[in-house]
This record gives C-alpha cells, structure tokens and sequence, in this order.
C-alpha cells in the first residue's frame, strides 16, 4: 500500500536551502508513517523559524518600534498578564483570523500552559526583545501603537507562529493516538536510553536522514518543545505534545496504577466505607440519638477524606517524569 503523504500547512519560499518536498520523497519508502510525518514536521517546522527569525530582527533593527507599548494593547485588562480572553480580543484587532483550538494552542505554546497568563517575559520571547520593559528604550510613534510596516511584521509572526500550531495539531492527528507507537519512537530519538532528549538527539536524527544541518538550525524547534525550558525534553512532555488529550489521560491514569495501585485499592475501599456510613445518617429515624451519630459519622467520614486526599499526592514531577521502557 502506498503511503499516505503527510500534510504540511507551511508555507515555505522560493528562497530555501533545500526543497523539503524533495528529501521527503526520498525518505518514503524507508521511513515508518509515524517516523515519516515527525521528520517532515521538524524540517519544515525549522524552514519556518527561519521566517519567523527575519521577520523578529526587523523588529529589533526598528528604533521606533515600542514592544512595551505593544504588550499595553496586548493587556485588555492593564493587569500587565495576558490571559487568554486578551490574546483572542487583540489578535482579531490586529486582523489574525484563528480557529479557537489554534488561538488556545498557540497560547498554551507561547507561555500559558502552565499558569493560564503570558508575562512580560514570555511576550518579550515572542519577539526576541530583552525580557526589560522598553518604554525608556524605544521611541514612541507619534500616533497610534504600530505603524503600517510594524503591523505587517506583527501579524507575519503571529500568523508564523500559527502555522507551526496547526503543524502540530495535524501532527497529533497522525500519530498521536497510539502511546506505544509514540514511545517506540522517543526511544529510537533516544540512541543514549537517558530518559529524555537534548537538542543533539534532534540534530543527529535529523542529519542521518540526508539533511544538512548549519548554525543553529533546530535549536528553536528544539526550544519550543520543552514545556518547563529545562533543555530536555522528558517523555512525558514528548507525549503531552505530540499525543492526543484522550491518548494522554489513558497513559496517566495506567500510571497511576503502576505507581501506586495498593494506595487506589485502599481509596476504593475508602469510599465505599464512607458510602455506607453516609446512607446511616439519611435512614436514622431515632431525632435524639440521630443527632448524636451524626457527629461521630462525620468525625470518621472528615478523617477518612483527609487520608485518602493524601492518597491522591501524586509522586510525579512536572517535566521531570521518568518514562518506562517496559521490558528491556
């Protein structure tokens, strides 16, 4: 059977390096599909940031370009945090027509996954600007916040930055929905069995499939792929990208039964204990000693919540997750 081609929602110019189409074809027949559509994602993924970084230092090379006052338009609320509400409300201001699923991932993305809010910091990012802000470092336009050129650039990179969100949603599409496959994968990027991956295991894959790496070529794909920027990519960040929400849940919660399944078998018990001395307060028809067993009841019922919520302390740290192998 013929393998299905992947789709790759990038756009890439006359300009390049190398035609992408080009080494694809060349890798078809010896690539697995899953293998076959994360390879295209990442070059044409890595052709993109090259855009994306042209259009940043044009930014940065304009004097009277004022990121501070930009993040201002940003912040609908003026609580200096972007949340997700302001995001949407600015982006249809500035005329960048987004899906929902697309404008909530590329949020998530671009900083707000793990607290809701885009800083300063993480917009400043966006635009490889100083993370200080530069309402003394940069001159003012006379009107308005952005002039003509600016909001070309700004919305060049928004919709840049789209571009590689909806790459990666097909992407999860395509692969996302066998967790065993995705980990076969991640051991085979994995050639040292560390556990996780460093910008090297992209490179060295990426070059041993005929593609000539220069600079710092993978470095931001790299980047953008590491939920906590801790310079590894652990397999539970691997998974919560490139997996799909139903696929990811389904591998935590067989986790959590290989982590700890006597403690889930004594919370079971624990709700059932709690069920049966709940149903004894409702069919108590005694009003004198009703009152007094309730108090004992729920005594027992608050002691039992409290000890199994300390059940529910889950021994996984954030980006840090071990991944298991199975068998080795």
């Amino acid at each position: 059977m013929k393998q299905a081609q992947p789709l790759i929602p990038l756009a890439v110019d006359d300009n390049k390096q190398y035609d992408i189409k080009n080494v694809l074809q060349k890798q078809i027949k010896q690539l697995k599909p899953e293998e076959y559509h994360f390879f295209s994602f990442l070059i044409a993924t890595n052709h993109v940031f090259e855009q994306l970084t042209n259009c940043q230092n044009k930014l940065n090379n304009d004097p009277t370009f004022s990121l501070w006052k930009l993040f201002e338009f940003f912040d609908v609320n003026g609580d200096r945090k972007l949340q997700l509400d302001d995001f949407i409300i600015t982006l249809q201001k500035l005329d960048i027509l987004l899906k929902r699923e697309e404008i909530e991932s590329l949020f998530s993305t671009l900083g707000g996954e793990d607290d809701n809010i885009i800083s300063y910091a993480e917009f400043a990012n966006l635009f490889k600007f100083s993370s200080t802000p530069q309402w003394r470092q940069s001159k003012l336009p006379s009107e308005g916040v952005l002039n003509q050129d600016q909001q070309k650039l700004i919305h060049q990179i928004f919709s840049l930055y789209a571009k590689m969100e909806r790459s990666i949603l097909h992407l999860r599409t395509q692969i996302g929905s066998d967790i065993q496959q995705l980990e076969n994968f991640f051991r085979k990027l994995d050639q040292k069995q560390k556990g996780y991956l460093i910008l090297n295991d992209i490179i060295t894959y990426v070059k041993s499939m005929g593609v000539q790496v220069k600079g710092n070529d993978y470095y931001r794909v790299f980047f953008m792929l590491q939920q906590y920027k801790s310079g590894r990519i652990s397999f539970n960040e691997f998974l919560k990208r490139f997996s799909t929400k139903e696929a990811y849940n389904n591998y935590l919660q067989q986790l959590d039964l290989l982590i700890h399944p006597p403690q889930l078998a004594q919370r079971q018990t624990i709700e059932q204990q709690q069920a049966v001395l709940q149903t004894k307060i409702e069919y108590t028809t005694n009003l004198e000693s009703k009152h007094i067993q309730q108090n004992e009841i729920q005594s027992k019922i608050s002691q039992q919540s409290r000890f199994s919520q300390d059940l529910d302390d889950s021994i996984r740290l954030p980006g840090y997750t071990r991944y298991i192998f199975g068998n080795n």
